[in-house]
């Protein structure tokens, strides 16, 4: 189980190059991936976009590429214009008539006096050390979102087992409370209507409460709540696109429990229900950042 929340930073460094990459993601519905880098560096852009989906399949995914190339650039003066100031200097010193020096630094930052060659850039070496460099940040991101996912794990499992137990609790007050709620609206009605109606209506009378209290029942929506417990503890062992299907079974089993809530009007439950939905809430805003 990972989380899609994961970070993870590398670094290469050699006497031409210091590189490093970092990996960040969130919690996101679809993969969402941005990657920074020099400019110089766009011609990897595919390169690395396949790599990140080859890994991460969902989330909001932040790769900074921060390159520094140590080697110097190819520099030469450029003598003509190096000539043009200084005559342009020197006039000036005669225009107004002063002694004044013009610092030589000061000539060597004008513009253009020094030209900066293109740095040459061996694209294969550079690639492969960019995508080793990659990976290596990618396992490191891994590593964090497994972390984070199987805390997230034992937390659910926790969860499931805090639900199981209330319901079984649940489960075992319900027959008392159907024979509850039948004897009181059979004696409701015996004690209404008895001096009243014949034996034969009586009897159809008596049957429609039996009816009204079979509706009441929860024994089916018990029976689904526990399957859905049951699925959910094993899809938690699977390795891969887990956060979907966790997501509907959570969905049905709120539904469920909203049911037996409905259904299932005594206050000797109502802590219990009410337990089992904190805890299905508490389950879906985790598995939401899981992949």
């Amino acid at each position: 189980m990972k989380s899609m929340t994961g970070y993870g930073r590398t670094k290469y460094l050699d006497e031409n190059i210091d590189l490093e990459i970092e990996v960040r993601s969130v919690n996101s519905r679809f993969l969402d991936l941005r990657i920074k880098q020099p400019y110089y560096l766009s011609f990897l852009e595919d390169d690395i976009s396949k790599q990140i989906n080859k890994i991460i399949v969902r989330g909001k995914v932040d790769v900074n590429i921060n390159l520094v190339l140590l080697k110097a650039p190819d520099m030469e003066l450029n003598e003509e214009m190096v000539k043009t100031y200084w005559e342009l200097y020197k006039n000036a010193k005669d225009l107004i008539n002063t002694d004044a020096h013009l610092p030589f630094a000061n000539l060597l930052s004008e513009k253009d006096i020094i030209r900066t060659g293109k740095t040459e850039i061996d694209e294969d070496n550079m690639s492969k050390i960019i995508m080793t460099t990659l990976d290596n940040a990618i396992a490191a991101h891994q590593k964090m979102a497994v972390i984070e996912g199987n805390s997230m794990k034992e937390y659910c499992i926790t969860s499931l087992t805090e639900m199981s137990s209330a319901l079984m609790r649940i489960e075992k007050e319900f027959p008392i409370y159907k024979q509850e709620i039948y004897s009181k609206l059979k004696n409701n009605i015996e004690d209404l209507l008895n001096e009243f109606i014949k034996e034969e209506d009586h009897k159809k009378l008596l049957l429609e409460t039996a009816i009204y209290v079979e509706k009441a029942d929860v024994t089916e929506e018990i029976v689904r709540l526990k399957n859905h417990i049951d699925k959910f503890s094993i899809i938690l062992e699977e390795k891969s696109e887990l956060g979907k299907k966790l997501n509907f079974i959570l969905q049905e089993m709120h539904r469920e429990i909203n049911t037996i809530g409905s259904k299932f009007n005594s206050t000797k439950v109502f802590d219990d229900i009410i337990l089992i939905k904190e805890e299905i809430e508490k389950c879906r805003e985790i598995i939401q950042n899981v992949r």
